[in-house]
């Protein structure tokens, strides 16, 4: 694979793994995004029930403190009298403020007082009684003076009478009450018009006292709710007063174990497919890494392998060439270079044939006959191979095989046997070498076993015998021809003629090769 397709898989790969671990993350944040939708629903749902009932209680409240000041305010008394009942826990104190002086009733003194020491509050009494709507009273706005009174006049605020010695009278009805707050501070007033300009009377409430008689009266699934100040950007609930119903952080969710449990399932998957993309794009990693390994070892084993023999052509061809080369070492340079090019070409044949395997590309060629005409010549073919260069070799057939009829490629056969032949000679030893191969009819199948009286194969090396350019023999041995192909091909080649090639088994006495090839009809 080339490094820019490499680069190609590698960013797929993230992207891959990295879209499924957002959506895996996605999944687990699930809950908490659902609770929060279900938190904010739920939380307005009980809100919006708990309203009535508690606009209800604060209008009675309400309505009960504003009653006790009657409809005939007491302009012009000196000392106002409690209204009948006194306050409530909640009404931090009655007043009257008129254009000439501040009032409270006998017996809050101290309300007064500390009224009058909170000018932003008197001089927005003042201009609210003037007009409803007027602003806030602004500390740092610029105050000017009537030239006529020095009284102060804020632009919303008019002194009507210049002689505030004149008695003070009632001019007409008082106006609906109507409620505001600076800062902490709120306020219940009405403005009353007099002969002097207009005065206000009303109470001042304290918020979280008024508090305590409503928030019993909401929804149970508010766990923490308050009633509280307007925040800015915010619209009050409680009108006609400036305060909101807040439902708090804790509100009851009655369905939380069941949503759980159904966001369990999707959740668990989400994670399940990201470890199975990171699993993926891992294998296919490692993958692509064992295969550019195997393929520089490929082409490090063919191009060895194909060296020595170019070596031994090109050395012995020169050598030929001199006149005087005796008969004798003529003939010798002759079979050495017929070996040497048998050697190539079973190289060249068996990396052929592992490639066109490795594409998928089967020989359709199909030998049918009796067992023993196919089976006799090559296996006869195969000991003449191996008593070339010295071996003993034993060739038995099963009686029973004679009767049997045979349907495969025997070229692929015959090059499975070559294979083993030449992975024996290569690690036995010469002295009394020997080989028996031996047919026999198994369950439906015929089976020809080879066994020869080599080193045997290491429990290690068993572990990957049949992986291509392995070798059957450790490190120490690696001088050994070949570029461990032939047992891999061998296996593939068994197996695309639908048979099979096992380690029957294996000592210090040598190895034994099953090979298993189905039966014709």
């Amino acid at each position: 694979m080339k490094k820019k397709s490499l680069g190609i898989l590698l960013v797929f790969s993230l992207v891959a793994v990295g879209a499924a671990l957002w959506q895996a993350w996605q999944a687990a944040h699930l809950e908490d995004e659902l609770r929060a939708i279900d938190y904010r629903t739920q939380a307005a749902r009980l809100v919006e029930l708990s309203l009535p009932r508690v606009r209800a209680e604060m209008e009675t409240l309400l309505r009960n403190e504003q009653n006790k000041l009657g409809k005939t305010p007491p302009i012009g008394k000196v000392n106002i009298p409690m209204p009948p009942g006194g306050k409530a826990d909640f009404n931090a104190g009655f007043f009257l403020l008129s254009p000439a002086m501040l009032q409270s009733p006998v017996g809050d003194e101290d309300f007064a007082r500390r009224l009058a020491e909170a000018p932003a509050i008197t001089n927005t009494i003042r201009r609210k009684a003037f007009n409803p709507s007027a602003p806030l009273y602004n500390p740092n706005e610029k105050q000017s003076y009537d030239p006529r009174t020095q009284l102060p006049v804020f632009g919303v605020y008019e002194v009507q009478e210049t002689d505030l010695d004149k008695p003070m009278r009632l001019t007409g009805d008082p106006g609906p009450f109507f409620a505001w707050n600076y800062g902490d501070t709120l306020v219940c007033m009405r403005s009353v018009p007099t002969s002097h300009g207009a005065a206000a009377e009303g109470f001042v409430i304290d918020a979280a006292q008024l508090a305590t008689h409503l928030l019993p009266l909401v929804e149970p699934g508010l766990k923490e709710p308050s009633i509280d100040f307007v925040r800015r950007g915010e619209s009050a609930n409680l009108a006609p007063l400036p305060l909101t119903l807040r439902p708090g952080k804790d509100v009851e969710l009655p369905d939380t174990a069941d949503r759980k449990a159904a966001l369990r399932g999707p959740v668990i998957s989400a994670w399940l497919i990201s470890i199975l993309s990171i699993i993926i794009v891992f294998t296919l990693l490692v993958s692509h890494s064992r295969a550019e390994q195997r393929r520089s070892d490929f082409v490090s084993a063919v191009t060895h392998e194909l060296r020595t023999p170019l070596t031994s052509f090109q050395l012995y061809t020169e050598m030929l060439q001199d006149s005087d080369l005796p008969s004798d070492k003529v003939k010798e340079y002759h079979e050495t270079l017929h070996r040497e090019s048998l050697r190539l070409g079973h190289l060249v044949e068996n990396v052929l044939s592992y490639a066109r395997l490795t594409r998928g590309k089967m020989r359709e060629r199909q030998d049918v006959g009796s067992c023993s005409e196919l089976l006799t010549a090559l296996l006869e073919k195969t000991a003449d191979h191996l008593r070339r260069v010295g071996w003993n070799v034993t060739i038995t057939i099963d009686p029973r095989v004679s009767l049997l009829r045979l349907r495969t490629d025997l070229i692929s056969v015959e090059q499975i046997l070559q294979n083993l032949a030449d992975n024996a000679i290569k690690y036995a030893s010469s002295d009394h070498a020997s080989m028996t191969l031996h047919a026999l009819q198994t369950h439906r199948t015929l089976s020809l076993r080879v066994t020869d009286n080599g080193p045997g194969i290491s429990p290690e090396m068993q572990k990957k015998l049949f992986r291509p350019f392995s070798h059957t023999q450790k490190a120490e041995d690696s001088h050994k021809p070949g570029i461990g192909l032939g047992l891999a091909l061998s296996r593939d080649l068994a197996r695309s003629i639908g048979g099979d090639l096992i380690l029957e088994r294996s000592s210090a006495q040598g190895a034994t090769f099953l090979l298993t090839l189905p039966l014709g009809e």
